[in-house]
């Protein structure tokens, strides 16, 4: 799943070798500025995280 949230684009996806979601973020620039370290069991936990991180980074516009 893909989603722009505060000028980031955030990305979900299943990690098989992890049995759980993962997200990563992304500037404008499509550098990857946040990662997720954990697995979440649902895909909406992960997106949640996602825009945690995205906040804790400086807005774009």
């Amino acid at each position: 799943m893909k989603e722009i949230y505060n000028g980031y684009e955030l990305s979900t996806a299943w990690d098989d070798e992890a049995l759980g979601f993962g997200f990563s973020v992304h500037d404008k620039k499509g550098m990857e500025v946040s990662k997720s370290i954990d697995p979440y069991f649902y895909e909406e936990n992960a997106l949640t995280a996602a825009r945690a991180a995205a906040d804790a980074l400086p807005a774009q516009e």
